[in-house]
């Protein structure tokens, strides 16, 4: 069973009762047989002598790896002997079979007798939060604090169940409680993530500083500080952070990778890149240091790590694909991606996604006949991977043949009815082909099935705004959306649309220019954006905004030129 601290030591028997069964432990009178239990159980022994055999029976049935025996024994001496240390040797043995309802009712039961057991209450919160009743930790522990208002260990495990539940203030204040005299290091480590639960990363890098001056050695603490550093833009600050991790002996894989990042963002390319070829190969740390330059416009050094892992793992089945990745990406030369690319061969494990690579970069330069060989190929040797069956309705759609991509995915969703993503690219083929009372049945019935389903909740909530119908309703769905993707440009566009609508000018506007901050060239926004603007009175904002949707080529020119030529 998970252990919320240290584990408990096995609960140790009185000396005096050891001692009185010494003479049988010698004469093997106190062995497991039959013949022993019956010789044993004509011989009159104290209460306690008694117990005291019992759990060597126990003991002894565990060393002989009889668990279902020893979980008897135990669970007999518990009723009979009941105590906090045996309760959790039961309970342990109980959730190491797999039979973790039994584990929470012995602990459950126990703490009925021993309603102050530290021990108990952590042990079964635990047991709860291992089962997802987070509510049910929260009320054991919330007792036990109730009447030991300053129990440090009781209230860390409390504040640190409800940081992990989002409720950070109560987190916060619940260690607060906590003199500060007995605020250790996990307990300032602890402060800090709820802190920055809040936003407020200042003072969470302040707490952190603290807690690893506390202890040197707690590494969740450096590697939050480093995390809130780097996102501050403090890179010098994280670098630090990570190298005095690797200086202390911490050996995790993902902290050397962090470090590499950090020293790329930093455009320290030859120390990354020297870090990178120190001590053994590391295949995921080395592909992850190629993305990390490519996405930083480093193609020349994203080689050179590609030329050591091809050096360090000639045969690995990646290399290609990496290659390509570089030359198009990096590179922009998306002709010598394909040709590496094409010679992938079949029964290379990466296939299929060089397929799916070729598919994508045919399409983007417009060799529409090979990516449309290339998706049939990919139909034929993977008959039962979706993305090949998108991608072919994807390229009928941009060449303009909507309605085959609708009847290809219309297929699909009655082999897979429940496949969401199916139905949401089946219902964006019907927008697109004006069968808009299809296309809302299809985006209700994804939202029946994931209520929380961002795409469709989207569509659905700026079809009522467009109607103009159940506003506040449209607005609840667009805000939902927003919950799972806050920096959406086009669920922005949506909230932004709506508050319009509602009449909320000022709160629209300073929802669009957070959609336009995205970077977004999409002509319906840019003519929202000046809609809301000239709406809010800010005439200049909304001449820049209609010129712009123009440039960007929208539907109905003619409209978005009639409303700049009314300002």
């Amino acid at each position: 069973m998970p252990e919320p601290t240290k584990r408990a030591a096995p609960a140790r028997l009185p000396l005096l009762l050891v001692l009185a069964l010494l003479p049988c432990l010698l004469s093997n009178s106190c062995a497991s047989s039959r013949s022993a239990r019956l010789a044993y159980a004509g011989k009159s022994l104290s209460p306690d002598a008694e117990g005291a055999y019992q759990f060597l029976i126990y003991q002894d049935y565990l060393r002989q790896g009889n668990k279902d025996e020893a979980a008897k024994a135990l669970a007999a001496l518990t009723r009979a002997h009941p105590s906090p240390e045996l309760a959790v040797e039961l309970a342990n043995l109980q959730w190491s079979q797999n039979d973790r309802e039994a584990a929470t009712k012995t602990l459950e039961e126990a703490i009925k007798t021993f309603p102050d057991s530290r021990q108990l209450t952590l042990y079964l919160a635990s047991a709860y939060q291992m089962r997802r009743m987070p509510e049910a930790a929260e009320a054991a522990l919330t007792r036990f604090v109730a009447g030991h208002p300053g129990d440090a260990a009781a209230l860390r495990e409390l504040a640190s169940l409800l940081d992990e539940s989002g409720k950070h203030q109560e987190a916060l204040d619940t260690l607060r409680r906590i003199s500060e005299s007995e605020r250790d290091a996990t307990t300032l480590f602890l402060m800090a993530k709820a802190t920055a639960g809040l936003k407020k990363n200042d003072e969470a890098i302040a707490l952190l500083r603290r807690a690893v001056a506390a202890d040197n050695a707690l590494m969740a603490a450096w590697s939050d500080l480093a995390t809130l550093l780097e996102d501050k833009g403090d890179l010098a600050g994280a670098e630090e952070c990570y190298r005095r991790m690797l200086a202390l002996g911490e050996e995790a894989p993902e902290v050397r990778a962090r470090l590499v990042r950090v020293l790329i963002k930093e455009k320290k390319l030859a120390q990354a890149v020297k870090f990178l070829g120190e001590g053994p190969p590391d295949k995921a740390r080395m592909l992850d240091a190629i993305a990390a330059l490519i996405e930083a416009g480093q193609p020349k050094q994203a080689r050179q790590v590609l030329d050591m892992l091809s050096a360090a793992i000639p045969e690995s089945p990646d290399l290609p694909f990496y290659r390509a990745v570089i030359a198009y990406e990096g590179e922009k030369k998306p002709k010598e991606a394909l040709a590496i690319l094409a010679k992938v061969k079949p029964e290379n494990p990466n296939y299929d996604k060089a397929l799916g690579f070729r598919v994508q970069i045919a399409s983007e330069i417009g060799d529409m006949a090979q990516a449309q060989a290339l998706v049939a190929e990919a139909r034929r040797r993977f008959p039962d991977k979706k993305e090949f069956l998108t991608m072919e309705a994807a390229l009928l759609d941009k060449r303009g043949q909507t309605d085959k991509a609708a009847a290809v995915l219309e297929k699909a969703v009655a082999a897979a009815p429940d496949d969401t993503d199916l139905l949401y690219r089946y219902g964006v083929a019907l927008e697109k082909l004006k069968r808009r009372a299809e296309a809302k049945a299809v985006m209700e019935k994804i939202v029946d099935k994931d209520p929380v389903h961002p795409d469709a909740l989207n569509y659905l909530g700026y079809s009522m705004a467009e109607e103009g119908r159940d506003l506040d309703k449209a607005l609840d769905m667009i805000r939902t959306a927003l919950a799972k993707e806050p920096d959406n440009p086009f669920f922005l566009d949506s909230l932004a649309w709506t508050l319009h609508k509602l009449g909320r000018n000022d709160e629209a506007l300073a929802a669009m220019e957070r959609s336009i901050g995205q970077g977004v060239k999409d002509a319906i926004i840019w003519e929202h954006y000046g809609d809301i603007a000239a709406a809010a009175g800010h005439k200049a904002v909304a001449q820049k905004a209609y010129r712009t949707a123009l440039e960007l080529g929208p539907e109905n020119p003619g409209d978005v030129k009639k409303k700049l030529g009314a300002l």
